[in-house]
C-alpha cells in the first residue's frame, strides 16, 4: 500500500521541483492568405520574452518562409500545413523578418528583457498562477505532504508493539 500511495504521489512530487525556466513561454506564429498579396505574418509583430522560442505555421496554399533580416535564422521552406522548427531568441531587441520567397512579406519579433525577481515582501507575496487562479502548484504540495503523512502512519501502525 506505502508503494502504491508512493507512485501515485512521485509525479505531483517531481512539479515541485521542477525550475520554472522549464515553463519558458513559447509562442506560435501563423502564415495566412492575405488577397491580394501571397501571405502574411499573423500576429505581426511577435512579442515574446528572452529566453522563449517561435515557430512558424503555415496556413496559406503556398510555400514560405520565416527569414531573419540579419541572417540570425531561416526556417527554410514552410509547405502549406507544416511548421517550422523553433527559433530561440536569447538576447533582448527587436528582430526583422521577412519571406525569402515573397519578399513583400514582413514581420516583426520583439523580444523583452526577462524581468528580475522582486524582493521579498513582508507579508510574502504568493506568485499566482497564469490567469489569476490561484497560487502556483497548492495541490502538488498538499498531496506531497499528505504522502508523507500516509507514509509516517502505515510505518507507526507497522511497528506498534505487540499487547500480552
Amino acid at each position: 500500500m506505502r508503494r502504491l500511495v508512493g507512485v501515485c504521489l512521485l509525479p505531483f512530487a517531481a512539479l515541485l521541483f521542477v525550475p520554472t525556466a522549464a515553463w519558458a513561454a513559447n509562442s506560435s506564429a501563423q502564415i495566412v492568405n492575405c488577397p491580394p498579396a501571397s501571405g502574411c505574418f499573423s500576429p505581426n509583430p511577435i512579442s515574446i520574452k528572452v529566453g522563449d522560442t517561435v515557430t512558424w505555421t503555415n496556413n496559406g496554399s503556398v510555400t514560405h518562409t520565416s527569414t531573419s533580416n540579419t541572417g540570425a535564422w531561416d526556417t527554410g521552406p514552410i509547405g502549406s500545413g507544416a511548421t517550422s522548427s523553433a527559433v530561440s531568441f536569447n538576447s533582448a531587441g527587436t528582430f526583422p523578418y521577412h519571406c525569402a520567397i515573397h519578399p513583400s512579406m514582413t514581420g516583426t519579433v520583439i523580444v523583452s528583457a526577462v524581468s528580475a525577481t522582486p524582493a521579498p515582501t513582508s507579508p510574502p507575496v504568493r506568485r499566482l498562477a497564469s490567469g489569476g487562479g490561484g497560487p502556483v502548484l497548492p495541490l502538488a504540495a498538499i498531496l506531497l505532504m499528505s504522502g508523507f503523512g500516509l507514509l509516517a502512519l502505515g510505518n507507526r501502525r507497522r511497528h506498534r508493539p505487540k499487547r500480552i
